[in-house]
């Protein structure tokens, strides 16, 4: 059995070496894992404490970035802030300029824009709605920099083409700042604040809603401060008819709801104040620079355009300056419209060659008048010129007849002239004061009234002319023209231009050639008392009760005819002097006691065609 024994012995013996040697081959192995492990940790390990560094100072640079950042976007809150004030001084400046266009609105594009603003601050506007309508209102006139300084400065009423400058701004503004996108719809304050609600106004006649809410704050707001404002043309009104005039506005001319809160805002006494002595420094010097640079420029533009090429007389805009002086220099003296009788024939007839020499041989003779003239071409047929020591209508009327005298001697004498004449309408200066645009429009008066007279006349329109003498000479005037239109060879001519007075006329040769005797002719004229003008439908219900008058008092032998929209021809024939009135108080009483409207006066003139001078002049 001991050879059993030692066969179990040396196996265990074998099966424990090969176990310590598995183990042994385990354990290095192991041992190799481990420390090619560790190894590669410690390389992990050291790959993480960079990162973390590399992190930790990346955070750091962040921290610092931030820092920078904000004090960037700090630096950044006060530039914007300052760019704001900058621009709103900028904007301020350009609409303090605008007012110093016209010496009695300083200040109104302020008052403007800050009255916008309190309106749409009780409409519920945001604050940034609230800075766009501000500067919105600053600039809503910015299209007057292109209206002429005589018109916006103008002191009597303006005529259709000056009014139709006036309007234009609005259309000129919103060119101007349509390409602005820096404040949203800057240009529609500009354009559309003259818009009526109920759609009178202008530039497009936009209706209600389709005026932008902004125009329809502006304009209120702009009719408010040019109510209680002083103009050239008149004194600021009194609070209580300001207050009327808005409420007559409200819902027609104006914005029910923004009209509605101005006037709370008068009434509670919450509108904001302005002074323009308030204003910086900065605003009030940037101002006047740039008001001297658009006054160097304009000067400079005319200087460019200072005389008429053609005649060699003064340029309209430089002429009208020139004269304005000279009135501040002398005070007294006359003005005188001239204009060429029928150039528009001439031109067509002779050429326009012709015509220019037409204009040069009238402006030669009107400058050789006396040493002491101004002279200016205002129209394409029509000069203006100042004789200041043509101080009494006696003066004044050997001026005009020396010069009708001289153009007709050319006409005569010269068959290359044979169509000139000219027609001169003449008004006094009474004081260095006198406005040119106030003289011009008298002296106008009196051209219309010289054309009536017929080609190459002359009148003069005195300073004791009234309102209602104006009239007299304007009826007075129509009748004569109508007259030599009767006696008139050339009935083609006039049935082509004038049909009314060509009516007139072949009714008067019937009337005459059925009656035999004499005839009468009546011009009838409606007008308002204050000098407005009728409305249509008010024109037409007074022209029928005329009608129906004139036409219940018709004898046999009398003609009636419409000659306009206000005015009446009544022919009579068969009735001496004493009859003929009589015919005519009987209309005219007829028509006051038909007619309620006492504002109307009824005008008329008569005439004798066998001896066309008039007899009688009227007003009942």
């Amino acid at each position: 059995h001991r050879s059993e024994i030692t066969d179990l012995f040396d196996k265990d013996v074998r099966i424990q070496i090969a176990v310590l040697s598995v183990c042994y081959i385990a354990l290095y192995f192991a041992t190799v894992l481990y420390r090619r492990i560790c190894n590669e940790n410690a390389v992990f390990n050291d790959e993480v404490e960079r990162q973390k560094e590399e992190l930790f100072q990346q955070a750091e640079e962040l921290e610092a970035l931030n820092g920078e950042l904000n004090r960037y976007s700090e630096d950044l809150l006060v530039k914007n802030d300052q760019l704001k004030e900058m621009a709103m001084q900028t904007i301020m400046t350009i609409a303090n300029t605008i007012d110093a266009k016209d010496e009695y609105t300083r200040g109104h594009s302020r008052r403007v824009s800050e009255y916008s603003a309190a309106i749409a601050a009780e409409m519920g506007f945001s604050e940034e709605e609230l800075r766009d309508i501000r500067f919105t209102g600053l600039l809503h006139d910015i299209g007057k920099i292109g209206v002429p300084d005589n018109v916006l400065n103008k002191p009597g009423r303006l005529t259709s083409e000056e009014y139709q400058l006036m309007k234009d701004h609005t259309v000129t503004g919103g060119e101007i700042l349509k390409d602005i996108t820096m404040i949203k719809d800057l240009d529609i304050g500009a354009k559309y604040h003259h818009e009526h609600y109920d759609g009178t106004g202008y530039p497009e006649g936009l209706r209600g809603d389709e005026i932008p809410l902004t125009a329809r704050i502006i304009g209120v707001a702009d009719a408010y401060d040019a109510m209680t404002s002083n103009r050239v043309y008149r004194r600021h009104l009194p609070q209580d008819k300001v207050i009327e005039e808005l409420k007559k506005g409200n819902g027609t001319q104006f914005d029910p709801k923004a009209c509605s809160i101005l006037l709370r805002l008068i009434e509670e006494n919450r509108l904001p104040g302005f002074n323009p002595d308030d204003e910086s420094i900065e605003v009030k010097q940037a101002t006047q620079i740039l008001t001297r640079v658009i006054d160097k420029a304009e000067e400079a533009a005319l200087e460019d355009m200072q005389l008429d090429e053609l005649t060699g007389t003064l340029s309209r805009e430089h002429g009208m300056k020139v004269i304005q002086n000279e009135i501040g220099k002398h005070g007294t003296g006359s003005i005188f419209a001239f204009d060429i009788d029928n150039f528009r024939r001439v031109n067509e007839k002779k050429g326009f060659v012709t015509g220019d020499r037409y204009l040069s041989r009238a402006a030669e003779e009107i400058k050789s008048l006396v040493k002491d003239i101004t002279v200016c071409r205002f129209g394409s047929d029509e000069f203006i010129a100042y004789l200041p020591d043509a101080d009494s209508e006696e003066d004044a009327v050997r001026m005009a007849e020396k010069y009708i005298a001289a153009i007709r001697d050319i006409s005569l004498n010269d068959p290359s002239y044979s169509m000139l004449s000219v027609s001169i309408g003449i008004t006094p200066v009474s004081t260095e004061k006198d406005r040119i645009m106030v003289l011009y429009e008298n002296a106008s008066k009196a051209l219309f009234v010289a054309k009536q007279y017929g080609e190459g006349s002359f009148f003069y329109h005195g300073l004791d002319m009234s309102e209602e003498d104006d009239v007299a000479v304007a009826n007075s005037a129509d009748l004569r023209y109508i007259v030599d239109c009767i006696n008139s060879p050339d009935k083609e001519s006039l049935q082509e231009s004038f049909p009314e007075a060509y009516a007139v006329s072949e009714a008067a040769r019937e009337l005459m050639k059925e009656n035999g005797d004499d005839i009468y002719i009546t011009l009838f004229t409606l007008r308002l008392k204050d000098g407005d003008q009728l409305n249509t439908v008010s024109r037409t219900e007074l022209m029928d009760i005329l009608e129906r008058s004139i036409g219940k008092h018709l004898e046999k032998c009398c003609v009636a005819l419409k000659y306009s929209n206000l005015q009446h021809v009544l022919l009579i024939g068969g009735l001496d002097e004493g009859g003929v009135r009589q015919t005519i108080n009987k209309i005219t009483a007829d028509f006051y006691r038909v007619n309620t409207a006492r504002e109307v006066e009824v005008h008329y003139d008569t005439a004798e065609l066998a001896k066309p001078l008039l007899f009688e002049a009227g007003k009942v």
